[in-house]
């Protein structure tokens, strides 16, 4: 079931461009460029424009710009105690891409034809730059196999995690609400819970079901707990800290007929791996019904330019990492043969190649 769409592709502007004509005073124009120039130029700008759209999330201006539409630039820079210069020149990369337009002394900023889906996909552009900035910039090192030792990898764990949370209340959850409605929920189990958004979300959506959440970071434990005390429903909610990986048989479990679990599956892979954690989960929940699965695959089919967003930097990452990234038929096969069958299945316009399958013991 198609559940979301596609962004439209943007068009794109080159920036007034300052040169000198001989024997006159320096004028600005529109500078035109030849098709290989402007090619060159729009690859160059997109990526500044990458980096200004996760700086413009994390310090607000985004939100303002969807709030307000309009800002003045001097006034966002003296409010934030930020530089107004680098404010600035944030806007004027967001408006090579036509995010947002400025006048023509550019102090006031407001949102252009691109600024609704850019706003949307920002936590994409988090995860790209934020998150994985330091492992794209040292690229060439990864390359090197006896560079490759340890921890060569580094991302930013934060941002990721800031980003991936972003993109499951955005693209996962719609559908997610609309295929957990007609189901009867006694207790739920959220694999890799984090901070608990999803536990929130369910609370509210099941007010008859009891919750568990499930991570094995103490940190997130402890974010998840504050907001279940802030939303109110720590009488419905309890919170244990365990390795999706390693857990074992519980009596807590034993109560569970529903498993969610949002982008860790690709973690479980290589597919051996993979299939004995589907299978040791039948175990470890042996009253369960329903597995809810959500993940992003890996893409077949596409040409270089018909890569759309998300796809090529998921990619691109996990493969400098080393690690396997399943298609939706190899996930089919290992979920059939790690005992389980597929009852319900969406499919993900954005991100592509994403599925969110209700899985059955066979």
């Amino acid at each position: 079931m198609r559940v979301s769409r596609r962004p439209r592709t943007l068009g794109t502007t080159g920036i007034p461009m300052m040169h000198r004509n001989q024997g006159h005073a320096m004028t600005t124009s529109q500078q035109q460029l030849p098709e290989g120039a402007r090619y060159c130029a729009d690859t160059f700008n997109g990526a500044i424009a990458s980096a200004a759209l996760s700086a413009a999330w994390e310090i607000g201006l985004l939100d303002e710009l969807d709030q307000r539409r309009r800002l003045d630039i001097a006034e966002f820079a003296e409010q934030r105690d930020a530089h107004p210069h680098t404010v600035r020149a944030i806007l004027i990369a967001l408006s090579s891409r036509r995010i947002v337009s400025l006048d023509p002394e550019r102090e006031t900023a407001e949102t252009d034809v691109g600024f609704d889906d850019a706003f949307r996909a920002r936590a994409f552009f988090y995860w790209l730059t934020r998150g994985c900035g330091e492992l794209l910039t040292t690229l060439p090192v990864k390359v090197v196999n006896s560079l490759r030792q340890g921890g060569f990898v580094r991302r930013d764990a934060r941002a990721i995690s800031v980003a991936c949370r972003n993109i499951t209340q955005t693209f996962f959850d719609p559908p997610l609400r609309d295929m957990i409605d007609s189901l009867e929920l006694g207790t739920v189990a959220d694999l890799g819970c984090g901070g608990g958004e999803r536990l929130l979300m369910l609370a509210a959506l099941k007010p008859e079901a009891r919750l568990i959440g499930v991570d094995m970071s103490t940190s997130a434990i402890t974010v998840a707990r504050e907001a279940v005390r802030e939303a109110g429903v720590q009488d419905r909610v309890t919170l244990t800290q365990d390795d999706f990986v390693t857990m074992g048989p519980r009596p807590e479990y034993a109560k569970v007929d529903t498993v969610t679990c949002f982008l860790m599956g690709h973690d479980l892979w290589p597919r051996q791996d993979c299939v004995r954690t589907l299978r040791r989960l039948r175990t470890v929940f042996p009253n369960v019904r329903n597995l809810i699965l959500g993940d992003t695959c890996r893409s077949t089919g596409l040409d270089g330019p018909e890569h759309p967003l998300f796809t090529l930097g998921f990619e691109t990452v996990h493969s400098v990492m080393g690690q396997l990234l399943p298609t939706i038929d190899e996930w089919s096969t290992a979920i059939e043969e790690g005992g389980w069958r597929i009852a319900d299945r969406h499919l993900l316009d954005v991100p592509a190649f994403s599925f969110i399958d209700r899985l059955t013991p066979a």
